[in-house]
């Protein structure tokens, strides 16, 4: 058979298989990825020539590697995939079964179906259709599954990176939660900020013998929105493929996306502070989620609070966690392959475009390897009923395999 042949006779077991790992709990917090990664191990090990090692950072975070070498000297792409989720909540937000895999009109529930054990089941089956039928193929597919990416990737992809040689390659191919109709070859930068604002504590009544935080910290916040204003000398490339994806991705993700990728957008998620109402407050605090695209460097974001938040009195700043932008040129052969091969399978329109969130992607282009994240689209993601479209899951599967097959086919 062809490999769409063996791609299309794959269906039925890549949704029984979807169906098994979101009824394998992997809830971060706590992290606990003990169950699921037994599972993914055990489907890895099964397969021809594959080759697996456990990787366990810390307590109950199970990393995997399995490793799949072809007839011949070639290129290593790798493909990533993270084995927790976000946490269930509470069950009476749900009207399916939260750990239930139930497929009904067209679509598999339960929490992680979209974010992202989708991918990590398009992702296997890749690796066994490259596995049982590996003839003309060169190089390695090595697959990577990790336990800690939606707590920020210390223990997994990091990890990975920072301490396992094979963990590198040519290129990365990621399954993470996306839409079938666009490929994200890039991310903003992203920096979390915590704002401290001390005061003066008095009565309310005695204005005049106090200093109120709260109103300090409104004017340090109000001078680091005024971050959103600032211009950013986007390179031409990735301004031309955003503009080209414009039509197509904000009709998928919201009016306004292409706004929000191109500019710096500054989200205050968090305020607090007094203890009364008749009670001057003597200290509050808040923390913001700063991103900035290509063209901004982390450096410049941190001169220009320092320039806009240095002179205010009673106030001091903190990051809490940051990183660069990052983005693979679209021009890239990854990027490059994935579009055409989207546009085959789904036989619509398919653009490149940034990401509005991060992914774990990001390590991999802070190390050098081009990198593109091709998923299904997250429905309900994080919240109740959350759900994957089963066209969305055959579609991501099958670019995923063509995709592979043409990377490493033997040249």
């Amino acid at each position: 058979m062809s490999l769409d042949e063996r791609i299309a006779a794959s269906r039925g077991a890549l949704e029984a298989l979807c169906r098994e790992l979101v009824r394998t709990p992997s809830e971060n917090p706590p992290g606990d990825t003990t169950a699921l990664a037994a599972k993914v191990e055990a489907f890895l090990t099964a397969l021809p020539g594959m080759q697996v090692k456990r990787v366990v950072a810390k307590d109950n975070a199970v990393n995997l590697i399995g490793r799949l070498a072809f007839g011949g000297p070639g290129r290593r792409l790798l493909m990533n995939g993270h084995l927790d989720t976000f946490p269930a909540g509470d069950p009476a937000a749900w009207q399916r079964e939260r750990f239930g895999g139930e497929v009904a009109q067209g679509r598999l529930y339960g929490r992680g179906s979209c974010d992202m054990k989708a991918g990590i089941a398009a992702a296997l089956m890749t690796a066994k259709l490259l596995a049982e039928s590996p003839g003309g193929l060169c190089g390695e597919l090595v697959a990577t599954f990790v336990s800690d990416e939606e707590t920020g990737g210390k223990w997994g992809t990091q990890y990975l990176l920072a301490n396992v040689p094979e963990a590198r390659g040519d290129a990365m191919l990621s399954a993470d939660a996306g839409s079938p109709a666009v490929v994200r070859f890039g991310e903003k930068g992203q920096l979390w900020v915590e704002v401290v604002a001390r005061g003066k504590s008095n009565h309310g009544a005695h204005v005049h013998l106090g200093e109120n935080a709260i109103v300090r910290l409104m004017r340090a916040l109000e001078a680091l929105r005024g971050l959103e204003s600032l211009p950013v000398p986007i390179p031409d490339g990735v301004m031309r493929a955003m503009r080209e994806a414009q039509p197509v991705s904000e009709a998928i993700s919201g009016k306004g996306e292409f706004h929000t990728l191109s500019n710096v957008t500054v989200n205050v998620g968090t305020i607090s502070g007094g203890i009364a109402v008749n009670i001057i407050p003597d200290s509050a605090t808040a923390r913001a989620d700063v991103r900035f695209p290509p063209g901004l460097a982390l450096a410049d974001i941190l001169a220009q609070i320092d320039t806009r938040l240095g002179g205010l009195p009673g106030v001091a700043w903190t990051v809490q966690s940051s990183h660069e932008p990052n983005v693979t040129d679209p021009s890239q052969e990854i990027v490059r392959l994935v579009v055409e091969h989207a546009r085959a399978v789904t036989g619509g329109t398919v653009v490149a475009n940034m990401r509005p969130g991060f992914s774990d992607s990001r390590f991999y282009r802070a190390a050098g390897i081009p990198s593109v994240v091709y998923g299904p689209a997250p429905n309900n993601m994080g919240g109740g009923d959350e759900n994957v479209l089963l066209t969305d899951l055959h579609a991501v599967f099958a670019v995923h395999a063509r995709v592979a097959a043409a990377y490493l086919a033997a040249r």
